[in-house]
């Protein structure tokens, strides 16, 4: 698996505060187009958070099935990239300022479903309106070289994305 380490402020271990663990996954569907996310302005690819006792596999299929009502079918069920993602002076839900790493694992996967149905969003979800949508890789690069700036989630989220789609493409073309 590879390791994708960003790290634009030079944050070092031991001034990390809060470590949290994701799993998202680029799923692709027969027309080689794959499903982006959208919520509280942030484009992204589908997944969260790893609750306690989850694996990153487990995590990223109840996430998948809860935001889109789409059971998959993972091409391996290992990640093919891990981003370390350090996060200086992040300003966490609650309000507090941390500094956050967050390691999230890729995976790549297949579904044949057409319809994305929204199954067991959460409060927030529901009410940011989360909505998911398939989109070709191109426009998709576009839509997150366009993120919203003056957002830092936006921000972090769209490079990360951007990152690993660049580590996708260039492990197909392999």
């Amino acid at each position: 698996m590879k390791e994708i380490i960003l790290n634009k402020s030079k944050l070092k271990d031991d001034e990390i505060t809060e470590v949290l663990d994701k799993a998202r996954i680029i799923l692709r569907n027969d027309d080689g187009q794959f499903i982006l996310s959208h919520f509280e302005r942030v484009y992204f690819l589908p997944g969260g958070k790893i609750e306690l006792d989850e694996t990153p596999v487990e995590a990223v299929k109840r996430e998948l099935k809860e935001e889109t009502n789409i059971n998959i079918l993972l091409d391996d069920i290992e990640p093919f990239v891990l981003v370390k993602n350090y996060l200086r002076d992040y300003k966490s839900k609650d309000g507090t300022i941390v500094n956050r790493l967050v390691n999230t694992y890729y995976f790549t996967g297949f579904t044949s479903k057409e319809d994305i149905e929204y199954f067991n969003l959460t409060i927030p979800e529901k009410k940011d309106d989360l909505r998911s949508f398939y989109i070709d890789m191109e426009e998709a690069i576009e839509l997150l070289k366009e993120y919203n700036k003056e957002n830092p989630k936006a921000t972090y989220l769209a490079l990360e994305t951007l990152k690993v789609l660049e580590e996708y493409q260039n492990m197909n073309m392999e």
